[in-house]
């Protein structure tokens, strides 16, 4: 299943679960197809998760008791589409970082700190979410978290490893001491995350022709 602009991510994740019948996939394909119409900027990202988490425990909430399983690949669609962001955002900032004309070290300090802080804007908005839902569904969720946290998400994982790899990069390049000091006050952020979302669809649009 994929999303356009015309539809809503609240709404197809909650039809996704209705339906449950590849769920996973699919909520990973909402994420991706939503997050790249929107820049890749933190608060899109956010919005997105918020979006796709409220409409998926629309549908658990209407159920007589609660599918874990069902929660649980809503989970790791979730995980596996903000990888795929994740990976999207390293080919950006490498491609960025070879060209210091148009891309200052105020840029790539924006784009490295949003790539950090991808697991934190998943694991805030999961929480914040929780809270809505029922008292078992909240429980059932913080449960994911703390698994989630203490195992390591795909997302996590990925991070860490394309983190090490482009400071590793940067060093030879001898930027990332300059990088490490810029003011991203100074960044408007907005161009690399475009070429990310450029970046987003082709890795999105080659696991699909994959499959």
């Amino acid at each position: 299943m994929s999303t356009n602009k015309t539809q809503n991510p609240r709404n197809a994740a909650r039809d996704v679960v209705m339906q449950n019948k590849d769920i996973e996939d699919k909520i990973r394909r909402i994420v991706v197809q939503t997050v790249k119409e929107g820049d890749l900027q933190p608060e899109a990202i956010k919005q997105t998760l918020n979006d796709v988490l409220e409409g998926s425990l629309e549908a658990l909430n209407a159920q007589s008791s609660v599918d874990k399983e069902a929660l649980k690949q809503v989970v790791n669609g979730i995980d596996l589409g903000l990888s795929q962001v994740a990976e999207a955002s390293k080919l950006a900032i490498e491609e960025a970082s070879g060209n210091f004309k148009e891309f200052t070290n105020h840029d790539l300090k924006r784009a490295l700190n949003d790539l950090k802080d991808l697991e934190v804007l998943f694991f805030e908005t999961m929480n914040d979410v929780a809270k809505k839902g029922t008292d078992t569904l909240h429980e059932t969720i913080r449960e994911f978290i703390d698994h989630t946290k203490n195992t390591g998400s795909s997302l996590s994982n990925t991070v860490e490893e394309i983190l090490t790899g482009l400071h590793r990069a940067l060093t030879q390049s001898n930027r990332l001491k300059d990088i490490e000091i810029a003011d991203v006050a100074k960044s408007t952020g907005v161009t690399i995350a475009r070429i990310a979302s450029g970046f987003l669809a082709g890795i999105a649009d080659s696991l699909d022709s994959k499959k």
